[in-house]
């Protein structure tokens, strides 16, 4: 954008550019002045340069290749199916050559590994905070701090009703989404909230049952 003054002496100005031997060059730049004026401002009519052209051809061209590929081809994956992969990497990394089994004997060996229940919690506030809460003192679902229980009667009953799911599907299944060795281990971390102390604990629901065996005992 170039400024050109209203009070310039045209005449003077062209003698001496034609003197100096640049006349022709300023009179195709005055010649490509648009016609608007703003404050005493006009501007040159530029094209736009060609880099930006061929970015815009280019991404244009791209956005072809990428419909046909993420939105038609049997090819492509989604977001979801990318975090599976790469979440059944991590969990090969974290359980190694380990196979977990729904017994006690195991539960509690997750319980005694500190490094073990970190894990469990993270994964437990992943997945089921949005109805337990992060302290599992319950929202929609059941207080998991409480002695109270609705469909559990004994440790190993934890494991089943996180695959299985219950209360007619208000509690879904987890088989299909969580590996055995992390519904294990979710099994442990859960029996190990009850009788912790909740911010805002829901009401008890369900029999009250006998403890937990404790583990390392």
């Amino acid at each position: 954008m170039t400024s050109v003054p209203n009070d310039i002496n045209e005449k003077s100005r062209d003698e001496e550019i034609d003197e100096s031997g640049e006349y022709e060059i300023i009179k195709r730049k005055r010649a490509s002045l648009l016609d608007h004026e703003y404050d005493g401002i006009r501007e040159y009519d530029n094209p736009t340069p060609g880099w930006w052209h061929a970015i815009f051809i280019a991404t244009v061209v791209f956005s072809v290749f990428y419909v046909a590929f993420f939105h038609i081809s049997p090819m492509s994956w989604t977001i979801e199916e990318q975090w599976t992969r790469k979440q059944n990497v991590e969990t090969k990394k974290l359980f190694g050559t380990m196979s977990l089994q729904p017994v006690q004997a195991d539960i509690h060996k997750m319980q005694l590994d500190p490094k073990m229940m970190q894990v469990a919690k993270g994964m437990f506030e992943g997945n089921c905070a949005a109805c337990h809460a992060k302290d599992g003192g319950g929202v929609n679902g059941v207080n998991l701090t409480d002695d109270n229980y609705k469909s559990v009667k004994k440790l190993e009953d934890i494991y089943t009703v996180i695959t299985k799911g219950a209360n007619n599907g208000a509690m879904p299944p987890w088989e299909n989404r969580l590996s055995q060795n992390e519904r294990v281990l979710i099994s442990a971390y859960v029996a190990s909230l009850r009788g912790t102390t909740p911010a805002a604990p829901r009401g008890p629901e369900g029999d009250v049952i006998e403890a937990f065996p404790v583990a390392g005992k």
